[in-house]
This record gives structure tokens, sequence and C-alpha cells, in this order.
């Protein structure tokens, strides 16, 4: 019952609705019981309950976690960081489901929704995304868009470009770009740099202190991806 999943003081929920819905637990009683116990929740973090719930659900609830993110932005969205975390986790759900031309569209309208003085310092963050979507989108191929996202992407500052997931994708759209551009060299070496982050054991600059803190590195190699890379060795 509703009883059973008040918030707690603070304003955030006691552990057993969400805790079965991170479970799989997807029904429609339990969703209905989320939207109602939301009501009790302070108005300035209900949008944020909404897409940070439905990020933790499991693959198989993401038509439920993709409907309560948009319930939470028609209903409860506040500032302009709630529309970005809403479109951010959308897209990652998308991705995550191989919907990669949904993942792109998401991703940039949350850069869209950010304030636009503010803008331009996500901007890498967000192109590192729509890179990784588009080579999936095309086929690993080259297009005018990867090259433009590539382009903006490697401004981020060295930190946000040590994590093991871009690196990997920076360096397969560095295959495909220079490779493109007549660079084979520069191609070569980005082969090689991409297929050692595949070997097993593969430690990245920031593996282990992400370790420490509860958080995966990994290099997030899709099948596609893998791929890519086997059809690839051909050209070097």
């Amino acid at each position: 019952t509703i009883s059973d999943f008040h918030p707690a003081r603070n304003g955030h929920f006691r552990p057993a609705l969400t805790a079965q819905m991170k479970q799989g637990n997807c029904s429609d009683e339990i969703m209905e019981l989320f939207r109602t116990a939301l009501r009790r929740v302070p108005e300035s973090n209900r949008c944020q309950h909404c897409y940070v719930t439905a990020a933790a659900m499991p693959l198989q609830c993401h038509e439920q976690a993709l409907s309560l993110i948009a319930f939470g932005v028609s209903e409860h969205c506040c500032c302009w960081v709630d529309l970005m975390r809403s479109f951010y986790n959308t897209a990652s759900i998308y991705e995550a489901i191989g919907d990669y031309q949904s993942a792109q569209k998401n991703y940039n309208q949350a850069l869209l929704s950010i304030d636009e003085d503010k803008r331009a310092s996500y901007a890498p963050e967000y192109m590192a995304h729509m890179m990784r979507t588009e080579m999936h989108i095309s086929g690993f191929e080259y297009t005018e868009d990867l090259n433009r996202f590539y382009s903006i992407a490697i401004q981020a500052d060295a930190f946000s470009q040590s994590f093991q997931k871009k690196m990997f994708y920076r360096f397969l759209a560095e295959v495909i770009i220079f490779r493109k551009q007549g660079e084979t060299e520069k191609a070569k070496a980005s082969y090689y740099s991409a297929n050692e982050m595949l070997k097993p054991g593969f430690v990245g600059s920031l593996t282990n202190h992400l370790k420490r803190k509860g958080y995966p590195d990994t290099t997030g190699a899709t099948k596609e991806a893998t791929a890519f890379l086997k059809r690839a060795k051909q050209y070097f």
C-alpha cells in the first residue's frame, strides 16, 4: 500500500518502492504507487526522482522507465537542469537498447536544453555521446557529422577524456576520420590503441580511482564496435 512507501523527512523515498523498481518490478500498480508517492516529495525534487529512478531500472523495464521520465518532464520539470538530465537519461536508455537514432536525438536535446551562457562548456561532453551514436548509426562509416562531433569532443579536458569509454570510442572515430583524410599512420596508431583497450586486464588511468569510488570504468564496447575493429584489421 502507499503507506509502505511514504518518503522520509528529507524528501526522499524510503527504499522499498524504488528497490522493487530497480529489481524489475515495473507493474502498473508499482508505477502508480510511485507517481502517487511523488506528491509527498518537495516540488523541486519530483522530476529528479523520476529521471534518477528510471536510469536505475533494468532494461526489460525500458518502456516504463522512458514513460516515467516523460511524466517527470511534463508534470514536474522545474529548471533546465531537470530538462537536461531527463533528456540525458532518456538518451542513455535508448542507447542501451540499441536505438541509436533516438539516443542521438535526445543527447542533442539535452545539450540544447542547457542555458545558452553555459552550453559551450557542456558541448564536448555531449558531442562525445553524439559521436559514439553517429558511428553506430552510420555503420562505422565516415560522415561529416562524425567529423564535426569528434572535433568538438576532443576539446574536453584531459580528465574527461581519460574515461575508458570516451577513449575507446575516440580511437574508433580516429580510425575512421584519419583513414578518410589519408593519414594512415595516425589511423593505424588509433586502431592499435583501441585493440589494446580490449585486452583482458586493461587498466586505464582512472580505472583504479573510479573503482575505489564504486564506479566501473569500461570501454562499453558494443558488438558493432568490436565487429568494426575486426573489419578494420584489413586496412593495416
